[in-house]
């Protein structure tokens, strides 16, 4: 018959603490009640002839909390907190080696593109370790989890709490409850914390666009900015220009600049010894604006060479390249603009479009309007100050005129000729809709003829703004491009509504499936810390006679699989919703669950 131990509250000499209890886990005290004993690394478990096993405790410590029963041990206690702090500490540690690695990875692309100097560096890498939480917490978590578990059921911890009546359940209750905890942070962070981050770092890389441009002049190339392409000799950097507004200054040398047209033919080319490329902030937008000063400009269009003191290109809107896209929107965020799409830069980019294209129908349809009430029309060049004077007669088949009569005002006087036909265009640049004319002249040997120029483009129709009108909201304007063909002036014009209405749509759903991609990536994702966690706890009991280092590529090519499934799974999602994505991006997540359940199968039969 087995002899119960002596209360562990009473002490005899020097000797240590014994706990008898039977070889199955029962322990042997009048009630049925044993105290657990505290965890350590020299805790012995022996077998003894009477059928029950005695746990030394050599350090002679108190036992902890009062009288237990079986399965139901109060986890704030000392084992509780004892397991947790050793997980929690080892998670810190390795997270923090792992961020800073990962940290400065990320940071070797803007560098091998000089994107940053040297005072940006340690900035972009403390901002870059944030969001690198997202995927060093996980594997941090694992591999903690596998380093202290594996450190437990090596040194017979887990064996003795198994002996003193504790179910393998409640020995990973402290691993659970931090795993619960890991994955409220992990919700957090995807979700709230991390976007905000990337916003930052694009913001850093972004918020002096003229490093890159200056970057471009000293290897020699030239760069690209709208329809303007630019190269120059030298290049200085004024970042605290003195004029108003301006927020970063380039000084160019030796300036060449070449603009093209709509259908990327050239239309005007610079020249100068010097120029200014000046960066302003207006609104949330970046826009440059070129100024060459003792400029040589060569037009195309009527071969004119012009030397001028100054020349200022049209200015250059970067509007929404710097723009965030879901990816760094917080939940809240993505939630408005899953409710109102209409909101998101590409869209109002689209219905921009589609705001020009009415008003190309609008000032066509006033040009048709002024040819049948008042047979003439008034276009005004205001770069030259120049106007021109179509006088239709009755022959007016669309925007073809024959026969018309063609009166040219400048500095010079007034010239008028008839021409054998002018075909005007109505175009949109920059938001101002524009004439061009296509002038074929008529035939003639008069030799004292007044002649014109064949083209006139970027002409403005006198007496009418287009930005004065009244302008549709967005519901008003998708319901204009999706009425009837009757109301277009020109059947193009429909065309061309219709396909705009057609973009705007595209462009909604694709940011419906963005979003609803990203909301399932971000829950995977947090999802993956706790598994992990779990996953490399059990494996470190169960295989408890491997090294830690194979306990932890066990569990570390499921967690490599589940990333790349759930990356995958993303991708698959945002370009349509389909069963197919649904299951790569869960799949993941559902292989780890079955290992961690395998697992602790497998450990509470042993």
């Amino acid at each position: 018959m087995a002899v119960p131990p002596r209360d562990p509250d009473s002490r005899d000499g020097a000797g240590p603490l014994v706990h008898r209890i039977h070889s199955d886990g029962r322990p042997i005290r009048p009630g049925g009640y044993a105290p657990p004993v505290v965890p350590g690394p020299s805790l012995d478990v022996t077998a003894i002839p009477d059928g029950t096993l005695r746990v030394r405790d050599p350090r002679g410590l108190r036992v902890a909390g009062a009288a237990l029963r079986d399965d139901h041990v109060p986890m704030f206690g000392l084992l509780t907190r004892y397991v947790a702090v050793e997980l929690l500490k080892t998670i810190l540690l390795t997270t923090a080696v792992l961020v800073a690695v990962i940290a400065f990875g990320v940071a070797i692309k803007p560098l091998a593109r000089n994107l940053l100097g040297g005072a940006d560096i340690l900035r972009y890498v403390a901002m870059a370790s944030v969001p690198m939480l997202q995927y060093a917490l996980p594997f941090a978590a694992g591999f903690g989890a596998t380093l202290v578990m594996h450190r437990l059921a090596s040194d017979n911890e887990i064996l003795a709490m198994s002996a003193a009546g504790l179910s393998y359940r409640r020995i990973l209750r402290p691993v659970i409850l931090l795993g619960v905890a890991l994955l409220l942070v992990m919700i957090t962070l995807v979700n709230f914390v991390v976007p905000v981050f990337w916003s930052r770092m694009e913001s850093m890389l972004a918020r002096d666009v003229t490093r890159l441009l200056a970057s471009a002049v000293e290897r020699g190339e030239a760069f690209d900015l709208g329809d303007t392409r630019i190269y120059a000799d030298d290049v200085m950097i004024d970042d605290d220009p003195e004029q108003d507004g301006v927020s970063t200054r380039l000084v160019l040398v030796g300036v060449a600049a070449l603009q093209v047209d709509g259908d990327g033919r050239p239309e005007t080319e610079f020249t100068a010894e010097y120029a200014t490329l000046d960066l302003y902030r207006i609104d949330g937008r970046s826009i440059l604006k070129l100024v060459l000063g003792d400029a040589t400009v060569f037009r195309g269009e009527d071969e004119t060479l012009i030397r001028m003191p100054a020349a200022e290109p049209r200015a250059i809107d970067l509007g929404h390249r710097l723009q965030p896209g879901p990816k760094l929107f917080t939940l809240p965020k993505m939630l408005e603009l899953r409710a109102e799409p209409t909101r998101f830069w590409r869209v109002q980019d689209r219905l921009r479009n589609l705001q020009g294209v009415q008003d190309l129908d609008q000032l066509t349809a006033e040009i048709d309007r002024r040819f049948l009430v008042d047979g003439e029309i008034q276009l005004v060049d205001r770069g030259r100050g120049i106007t021109w004077k179509l006088l239709a007669g009755d022959n007016r088949p669309g925007s073809l005129l024959m026969n018309p009569v063609v009166r040219l005002t400048d500095q010079g006087g007034t010239r008028e000729t008839e021409v054998s036909q002018v075909e005007w265009t109505v175009r949109t640049v920059d938001g101002n809709t524009l004439v061009d004319l296509e002038i074929e002249l008529a035939k003639s040997d008069d030799p004292d003829r007044e002649l014109i120029p064949r083209t006139a483009r970027s002409l403005v129709l006198a007496d009418h703004d287009s930005t004065s009108t009244e302008r549709l909201d967005a519901e008003d304007l998708m319901a204009w491009a999706n009425g009837s063909d009757e109301q277009y002036s020109r059947s193009v014009i429909a065309e061309k509504a219709g396909r705009t209405w057609r973009e705007i749509q595209g462009e909604i759903r694709r940011l419906g499936w963005d979003i609803d991609a990203r909301i399932q990536q971000r829950g995977a994702q947090a999802l993956t810390g706790p598994l992990l966690l779990l996953l490399g706890s059990v494996l470190a009991i169960r295989l408890r006679h491997a090294t830690p280092l194979v306990v932890y590529v066990v569990a570390f090519l499921p967690a490599i699989a589940d990333i790349l499934l759930i990356s995958g799974g993303e991708q698959t999602l945002r370009r349509g919703p389909t069963f197919s994505g649904h299951l790569l991006l869960w799949s993941g997540n559902a292989l780890l669950a079955f290992l961690c359940a395998a697992a602790f199968w497998r450990l509470r039969r042993n």
